[in-house]
């Protein structure tokens, strides 16, 4: 088969795998290649190079229908491209067209890697391994399929190195371990930086694309399992996919910095792969711009929706309005169940005093009526002490003194604070500090104004689900500190 693989040849039925004879191809190809080119172009040839029909190698989208040398026969169809297209602009062109036309499907995308490895292997055909990546990325205006295909495909090799699909690869010279995806990748950089410094800007490209993959699923992983957290009260246990605990972004840049160490012989001995460790430090400086602003433009996001979700849940001005009658009552019946306290104590010290002396005097008779010191015998002293002891029982029980007691209104307060409690609980900090100076301003609230930090406090403390509120605890102190300050210029008839 001697013809351009720019030309068209019939197409293999559907499911059916084009047969081609490598060997064959490879020699015709390669004797093509160093044929001298032709001095001149007609316009033939010109609309041929601008639209390139590529030959199919595997027509079929099936992965079981992919022949198992599918990777060395488009490295061999990419290496024969470039030898024999003196411009390298008309190659690249044939190269991304052939390389999308045969590998455009999920099934496929992982083939695209298996060729840069095939290319990788020997140094004659190493360089191409980049320029195939580039070549995708050099067309994107024309053809924004390819960009796709890229991303999709990077997509594919972040699952792999996640999940250690493929065995590691060990570095000889030092004997660490690397993932087969980050060996790949940092070789085929490698290339590209010795073919062309220029060509930074589209390992950039590739490079910040595994980064921002990467950290957008940990970002909205980490959301998720935040959510989740919030829903069910307990932390999600961490996946068993998650196989690979390093970033494939970090592997890369250890991989490439690990190529570039030397180890001279003699002191004044030049580093070859000086320009590799120029290479992994300007993406070190990449990785760190690019996290930052990860970083930088999630927490403005998070933050548009959390402002987004509390204007939502924000109390509206009818439920601040409302909330404000039992606010008040409940500040008087908080006052209430201080003094009961006081109150309840006082009349339990009498209650229990007469008790005591009761139970004494009765005991006392007793010791009186058997020592035989008094004017009454033991009989009538055992008569008087349980006479005694049936008073401190009976006339100075609890319910006897019930009268005396003050009115329990702890079960009206909680029903108050029940009322105005689903309102605070939506209120932001603005809202809450609005109608604390109303509170404070109010002429019926005057005589308890000192009252009004514990009673907030107490609020707070009997609230339920307490994580669920729209203030954080940071919001609450900040509100409590500022209650306390407005309380103080108005005690001294300072304005708010």
């Amino acid at each position: 088969m001697n013809e351009e693989v720019a030309e068209q040849v019939a197409t293999p039925a559907a499911g059916e795998i084009q047969n081609l004879n490598q060997d064959q191809n490879g020699q015709n190809e390669a004797a093509a290649a160093q044929t001298p080119p032709a001095t001149s172009q007609d316009e033939d040839q010109q609309q041929n190079r601008e639209k390139p029909k590529i030959t199919p190698i595997a027509p079929s989208a099936l992965e079981k229908d992919v022949p198992k040398d599918f990777a060395s026969r488009a490295a061999t169809k990419i290496t024969a491209i470039n030898e024999r297209e003196l411009d390298e602009e008309i190659a690249s062109s044939k190269v991304a067209a052939m390389i999308y036309k045969n590998m455009n499907s999920p099934e496929l995308y992982e083939y695209f890697l298996d060729t840069t490895n095939e290319l990788l292997q020997s140094e004659h055909t190493e360089k191409y391994a980049a320029t195939t990546w580039t070549a995708m990325l050099w067309h994107e205006d024309v053809h924004p399929e390819y960009r796709t295909f890229i991303e999709k495909s990077l997509q594919v090799i972040i699952d792999g190195h996640i999940s250690n699909k493929r065995p590691t690869h060990e570095h000889e010279e030092s004997g660490k371990d690397f993932s087969a995806y980050a060996y790949s990748l940092g070789e085929t950089f490698i290339q590209m930086m010795r073919l062309n410094s220029d060509l930074y800007n589209i390992l950039t490209d590739i490079y910040s694309f595994i980064i921002r993959e990467e950290m957008t699923r940990d970002l909205s992983k980490a959301d998720d399992d935040t959510k989740k957290k919030l829903i069910t009260g307990r932390k999600k246990q961490k996946g068993s996919e998650n196989l690979n605990p390093k970033k494939l972004y970090d592997d890369v840049v250890d991989y490439i910095s690990e190529r570039g160490d030397f180890r001279s012989d003699t002191l004044n001995q030049k580093n070859p792969n000086e320009f590799i460790i120029i290479l992994a430090d300007r993406m070190r400086s990449t990785r760190r711009y690019i996290i930052q602003d990860i970083m930088n433009r999630h927490a403005l996001e998070k933050k548009k929706v959390l402002e987004k979700e509390l204007r939502e849940r924000e109390a509206n001005a009818e439920e601040v309005i409302i909330a404000s009658p039992p606010f008040k009552h409940g500040l008087y019946l908080f006052w209430v169940e201080k003094r009961y306290n006081f109150k309840y104590l006082a009349v339990e010290k009498v209650r229990i005093t007469l008790q005591i002396v009761a139970i004494f005097m009765g005991l006392g008779a007793i010791g009186t009526g058997f020592l035989g010191l008094g004017m009454i015998g033991l009989l009538e002293g055992i008569i008087v002490g349980i006479m005694m002891i049936v008073y401190a029982q009976l006339f100075c029980s609890r319910i006897v003194f019930t009268p005396f007691y003050p009115r329990d209104v702890t079960a009206e307060l909680e029903k108050d604070v029940g009322a105005y409690t689903p309102t605070f609980r939506k209120m932001s900090l603005d809202q809450i500090n609005a109608f604390m100076t109303k509170q404070i301003k109010d002429p019926d609230n005057a005589l308890l104004l000192h009252l009004l930090p514990e009673y907030v406090r107490y609020i707070f403390a009997v609230m339920p689900d307490r994580n669920d509120i729209l203030l954080s605890r940071d919001n609450i102190n900040e509100f409590m500190e500022r209650m306390e300050i407005n309380l103080a210029k108005h005690q001294r008839g300072k304005p708010l």
